[in-house]
């Protein structure tokens, strides 16, 4: 492999991923002032917003910048500009068509999602505009651009958030009662005004607004992932939606911060898998997959760290966020972070789904959890309380990952592949440590020395682990420089 293009790789997934996780960091951060200032049922508002945005956006932009988006860029390599603002104009399509279902009702739908009608107007400005700032962003990876892209993502997220917090402060001292209107158009006017401009600047290059191959290629592609999105959505968002419904919205506030801070490794690992398709599919064609399967597992492994690490510091973590009356709900952590923790394990394989053109797969067992995770919360959380959705969540995520594993092995079997992509033995191995670390801090939680001191070793192991890995690539590549 060219060195040259591995110092490329390498550079775009480091600076794709600390874009990501200082943008995704930021929203952390600030979280303490919001949640000493908002109430619960404020935060619930917040929470509620984004859990609709989260599944309806999978409609709205018909899945189109899923995995299937870095296939087109291999597929029509040289009309990248022309596909992308083909596709562009159908999710704007699509999403006008959402605003005139909505206008056809507003007081139903507003009614329906919980929403007034301004938040409702602001989710549908989202809508035509976010996915711009999607399919650009997922270009720049697919083509290792990733200086403009990573720079603009840290100021983004740097206005947006001040901006946010401004308004929240300026609210909270005149005694309003719209803080959480305010902190949602203080962020989304920020995030929205950058998605306009790539959507402007993708239409005038592209200058394509229909092309039946596009539009075939992808939706053959993304609709299948529209079930697959959505169940996504409704099992990563649901429970909140009913808890606000079925006990209240301060449960819900308390409910969702508490999933945010156990879903903070999130943000690493969306950035890594983000850097690892383009690596997958432009070498998942060699034969034995020798480095995709030691990369996969390294990349597990430090993801698994990273969640064992947020889980035990749970209650430091809590308490940097929110305030005392959040501490009651500590315990739905290791659940919450072990389920996230399969994300990675499900994205893998789902990785390779798209690849073979498999989608259908991918909706299957994505419908098979959320029908799980609903009918569970349905039964269980009137008879135990809204703390067991974060159990519910857990077994949602297991029933998503093993249908996702046996149909990524038939699908390699049909296109007459010997070899399995992954090392899926050290997968289940290393996926069943994680998860029986995260859970730990269940006991853990009432012993904060033997936690530190487990955390400080698990991080010092870690730092050796990278650093051998780092000493083993600059041995390949002296050796590489030694043969030429």
């Amino acid at each position: 492999m060219n060195k040259k293009k591995v110092g490329r790789e390498a550079k775009s997934a480091v600076a794709f991923t600390f874009a990501s996780v200082f943008s995704r960091g930021l929203a952390v951060v600030s979280m303490p002032i919001f949640t000493r200032i908002m109430s619960t049922a404020e935060i619930g508002v917040v929470s509620l917003y984004n859990s609709w945005f989260s599944m309806i956006s999978v409609v709205a932009t018909l899945a189109l910048s899923s995995g299937g988006y870095s296939l087109a860029m291999k597929e029509f390599a040289d009309e990248r500009d022309k596909y992308e603002s083909s596709v562009l104009s159908l999710t704007s399509l699509m999403a006008l068509l959402l605003a005139g279902i909505y206008f056809a009702a507003p007081d139903f739908w507003s009614s329906f999602t919980g929403l007034p009608p301004h938040l409702m107007g602001l989710m549908l400005v989202g809508f035509l505009v976010s996915p711009a700032w999607d399919f650009w962003t997922l270009r720049q990876r697919y083509e290792y651009k990733y200086r403009l892209a990573s720079l603009l993502t840290v100021i983004e997220a740097v206005a947006a958030t001040a901006l946010s917090v401004a308004v929240v402060l300026k609210l909270g001292s005149m005694g309003s009662d719209s803080i959480a209107e305010g902190r949602l158009f203080g962020n989304y006017s920020v995030v929205y005004g950058f998605c306009t401009v790539a959507w402007l600047v993708t239409m005038a290059r592209g200058r394509t607004f229909f092309d039946a191959r596009y539009w075939r290629y992808s939706l053959s592609l993304s609709l299948p992932l529209i079930g697959y999105s959505i169940a996504s959505q409704v099992l990563g968002v649901s429970d909140r939606v009913l808890i606000a419904n079925m006990v209240g919205q301060s449960e819900a506030g308390i409910y969702g911060t508490l999933y945010s801070a156990s879903t903070i490794s999130t943000f690493v690992w969306t950035a890594i898998n983000s850097s690892f398709i383009p690596y997958l599919y432009q070498h998942i064609e060699e034969e034995g997959h020798q480095g995709i399967r030691r990369t996969s597992l390294q990349l597990l492994m430090g993801f698994g760290a990273v969640s064992v690490v947020i889980s035990w510091l749970g209650p430091e973590i809590i308490r940097v966020l929110a305030t005392e009356e959040y501490m009651i709900a500590l315990d739905i952590m290791p659940p919450i972070a072990a389920g996230v923790f399969l994300t990675s394990v499900s994205n893998m394989y789902s990785n390779v789904l798209v690849y073979h053109h498999r989608t259908k797969y991918i909706m299957f067992s994505a419908v098979a959890a959320a029908v799980v995770n609903i009918v569970l919360n349905l039964t269980l959380i009137p008879v135990f309380g809204y703390k067991v959705a974060a159990w519910v969540t857990l077994v949602g995520y297991v029933a998503l990952v093993l249908p996702q594993y046996l149909w990524a092995q038939r699908a390699a079997a049909e296109e007459g592949r010997k070899t399995p992509v992954y090392n899926n033995r050290l997968i289940f191995v290393v996926s069943l440590v994680v998860i029986c670390l995260i859970m730990l801090g269940l006991v853990f939680y009432q012993l904060a020395t033997i936690r530190y001191l487990a955390c400080a070793l698990l991080v010092i192991v870690g730092i050796v682990a990278a650093a051998k890995i780092y000493r083993g690539g600059k041995n390949v590549e002296k050796a590489g420089r030694g043969t030429r």
